[in-house]
């Protein structure tokens, strides 16, 4: 195939950005959803980071129950900060577009983390399953290597998901 110079009279701009159509038929209200989604980020954000903070903190806590809900907590706060400052950021300037690189890396993050929730949660479904149906052997199965080894499995099997 040979390249030819001059194109047959086409439409040759390429637009690498899509465009976000949200809430454009009620212009009157984005404030108010801007200070509303605002709200409800910052509420996510200060209750996970509180429950973050306490299963670190307090000493009674150190179990694997709590070490699961302290990275499900992180998880959280991980992914609803992939998506929310953005559609603030569309909300506030009342720009509709976003690139196609923007794109494209919020959905790979959204894929990976969404993947790690799901494994995340079925290791704590196990944590809870040998807790309650062997409470004997409980502190042999779920010992400190072994339940740091799962969260880290969870998280590092969310990547291939995407």
């Amino acid at each position: 195939m040979k390249h030819q110079g001059k194109h047959p009279g086409g439409n040759l701009t390429s637009r690498m950005e899509f465009v976000l159509l949200g809430f454009a038929e009620v212009p009157q209200l984005q404030w108010f959803l801007f200070g509303l989604f605002f709200v409800i980020y910052m509420i996510i954000l200060l209750g996970n980071g509180t429950l973050l903070v306490i299963t670190k903190v307090e000493p009674a806590l150190k179990t694997p129950m709590y070490f699961f809900l302290g990275n499900f907590s992180f998880l959280e706060i991980c992914y609803v900060s992939v998506t929310l400052p953005r559609m603030l950021m569309n909300l506030g300037t009342q720009r509709r577009t976003i690139s196609l690189v923007a794109c494209a890396t919020q959905m790979c993050f959204i894929l990976v983390l969404g993947a790690a929730e799901c494994f995340l949660l079925a290791v704590m479904a196990y944590d809870r399953y040998v807790a309650i149906c062997n409470p004997l052997q409980y502190p042999l199965v779920m010992n400190h290597k072994v339940y740091i080894q799962l969260v880290v499995a969870s998280w590092i099997s969310g990547i291939p998901v995407q």
